[in-house]
């Protein structure tokens, strides 16, 4: 609920974003491998979801950057 409030208001999209992803995983796997009556509309949800990260990928560039060690 309060992720969805963030992505509402347009503010800490980035955040809301890293509180959904573990929900929305846990939905698409759940449908995919138990309930594929559902599937389509977790795909719609995943897909969304891509959509608006690729969005704001660049808040997330740091986690996402080869680090070599020195």
């Amino acid at each position: 609920l309060v992720a969805a409030v963030l992505l509402l208001i347009n503010r800490y999209v980035p955040l809301a974003l890293a509180l959904l992803a573990p929900v929305i995983v846990n939905i698409l796997l759940f449908h995919l491998l138990m309930a594929l009556a559902g599937l389509p509309l977790a795909l719609v949800v995943t897909v969304l979801w891509i959509v608006v990260f690729l969005s704001v990928r660049s808040a997330f560039a740091g986690l996402l950057q080869q680090r070599v060690p020195a």
